[in-house]
């Protein structure tokens, strides 16, 4: 089973300038040659040789001429965005969505379903399978493949879910080769909430290049963009903030131990004591704060909009009084843009990434 993804150095050096370009593009208004050779730091003779690899692919396409001065006409290009598509699902222990997104990262259609708890993995591989083929339906242009993003440990590279100490049904499981193998098509397997700040990325590029994305879903957790760049670490689990200790001998975990902000947060909302949930919440942030050194900070998951004025006031003011000594760092605190689909969302732009020639985990059939 090969990896989908540039060979060598030269495919990785054009990918990424085709990434580039089709980033400026998806923004929105039609841009010129010298509007992306500004953009990007290159001549508009290398932007040339760009577009037309990009127009022969059927990416971007000519969107017309304005005269801006003496001389000839200035040329416009547009990405397109129906040329490509891709599916994002987003598995939670009980749910199951789906989306179809299009090039610029935008959803085309969205699906819900309720699945059994924990469903035995071969159950699973039914849903996901079944779930997947409707949404290859939806849509025109070609299907680059499936992203989902699930709860962790998940291993990026290799494809599997590694599963927790507690019982876990699905923990070892091979559901990248098994997707791949079932659905004969490409496909990308990422813990949710790093598939979470892909999406949210795509949505806001130029705020969240130092970011952290805090995400209460089936559990706690964040992901981090450093100098643009989403951080991974060496075994695929940055950003595993939830089985932080935030109180000795308190509520015990799956992980084994006792008072991991996840269990705390659950405790306290299983209670009924969301105040409470947001003070653990508010404690965590503060930490990744001063430990990675982010600028913004974007909450997500199903959580934290039911609750989103209780958690979003906890977490500034844990800021403002743990950073009063600092009054030169500034964090801002943000909502997702891109609600509950965030996941899904950020799963088909994994796939979608691979399209803009960036190298990714994106796995195809032999």
């Amino acid at each position: 089973m090969g990896v989908v993804r540039p060979s060598t150095p030269l495919d990785r050096v054009a990918g990424a300038h085709d990434a580039a370009v089709l980033a400026v593009a998806r923004r929105g208004e039609p841009v010129s040659r010298t509007d992306l050779a500004e953009a990007l730091g290159v001549t508009p003779q290398a932007i040339s040789k760009i577009l037309a690899r990009l127009m022969e692919r059927g990416m971007m396409a000519g969107a017309g001429s304005i005269i801006s001065g003496p001389g000839k006409p200035t040329t416009l290009y547009r990405i397109v965005p129906s040329s490509r598509r891709a599916i994002g699902l987003h598995l939670t222990r009980t749910r199951l969505r789906g989306v179809v997104a299009d090039l610029t990262g935008e959803v085309v259609s969205h699906r819900e379903i309720e699945i059994g708890h924990r469903q035995p993995v071969p159950e699973l591989l039914e849903t996901l399978t079944a779930q997947a083929r409707e949404l290859a339906d939806v849509g025109s242009g070609t299907l680059l493949g499936v992203g989902l993003g699930m709860p962790g440990p998940v291993d990026f590279s290799g494809g599997v879910y590694r599963g927790t100490s507690a019982p876990d049904p699905w923990r070892g499981a091979e559901i990248r080769r098994m997707l791949v193998d079932a659905l004969a098509m490409p496909v990308l397997l990422d813990h949710d909430s790093r598939a979470a700040i892909v999406g949210e990325t795509w949505s806001q590029p130029d705020l969240l290049r130092n970011a952290a994305l805090v995400l209460v879903e089936d559990g706690l957790g964040a992901s981090l963009s450093i100098d643009g760049s989403i951080v991974r670490g060496a075994h695929s689990h940055a950003g595993e903030v939830g089985h932080t200790v935030v109180r000795m001998d308190g509520a015990p975990c799956e992980c084994g131990r006792r008072g991991c902000a996840q269990a705390e947060f659950a405790a306290s909302l299983g209670r009924g004591d969301v105040e409470d949930a947001a003070q653990v919440l508010a404690t965590i942030v503060l930490d990744l704060v001063r430990l990675v050194d982010v600028d913004r900070v974007v909450l997500g998951g199903s959580t934290v909009y039911a609750h989103h004025e209780q958690m979003m006031g906890a977490i500034r003011s844990a800021l403002e009084a743990g950073l009063r000594e600092e009054p030169w760092v500034h964090v801002e605190v943000m909502l997702s843009t891109r609600g509950t689909d965030l996941i899904a969302v950020g799963s088909a732009c994994e796939v979608l990434e691979h399209e803009y020639g960036l190298p990714t985990a994106l796995v195809g059939p032999e």
